[in-house]
């Protein structure tokens, strides 16, 4: 088994966003399953990047050398992993803009042949179950696919504390059979990667 580089792709930007509690609580559980086994997560934040409503992505730049070096540098980031967790909000029953904003500013083949799990929360009662189904389409078409299992927190701002704890043992046992899957489809399509990519 061979050591895998997983990148979070967080999603929401708004004032009082719980995204910050949920960063916390899937570190944690990533340190507990996954670390131990050699792998790694690196969370992006659309907050940080703070791009612009996208005119020109990285890949209509005829000389990437010219396009903004953050930008340059998250496609690299990007690149670098094997698989992709996207943390989602929901906003108005889909995915919150600044999540396609940031993932629409690099080119798809940047993502692709690589799986990805997706982890929705909501202070409502759907915990981002219609922003996730509005990913899975978006996904496929970057070309990260989504695997079966994925995660839903409703009323998130009970569930889960600031300091990303939780008293709920599903979130625990469903975060862990999210991990599972993805790690297990990186590792066949890291070893697929090796020997080339279809055209």
């Amino acid at each position: 088994m061979t050591s895998l580089k997983i990148v979070c792709i967080m999603s929401s930007v708004r004032d009082g966003r719980m995204a910050e509690r949920m960063r916390i609580l899937i570190q944690k559980q990533f340190d507990e399953i996954l670390t131990p086994k050699g792998h790694s997560i690196h969370f992006i934040d659309p907050e940080e990047y703070d791009f612009p409503v996208l005119k020109t992505p990285l890949h209509f730049y005829p000389d990437q050398s010219e396009a903004p070096e953050k930008l340059r540098k998250l496609n690299d980031i990007v690149i670098a992993a094997d698989a992709y967790i996207i943390l989602t909000a929901e906003y108005n029953r889909s995915m919150p803009p600044a999540l396609t904003n940031l993932m629409n500013h690099l080119p798809p083949p940047s993502f692709e042949f690589k799986p990805s799990g997706m982890v929705g929360y909501s202070q409502g009662n759907l915990g981002g179950a219609m922003a996730m189904a509005a990913a899975r389409p978006f996904l496929s078409e970057m070309g990260c696919l989504p695997v079966k299992h994925f995660v839903v927190i409703p009323y998130v701002q009970n569930e889960v504390k600031e300091d990303g704890s939780t008293d709920n043992t599903h979130i625990h046992s469903s975060l862990k059979k999210l991990f599972t899957q993805v790690e297990w489809w990186a590792q066949a399509a890291k070893t697929q990667r090796t020997s080339g990519t279809p055209n």
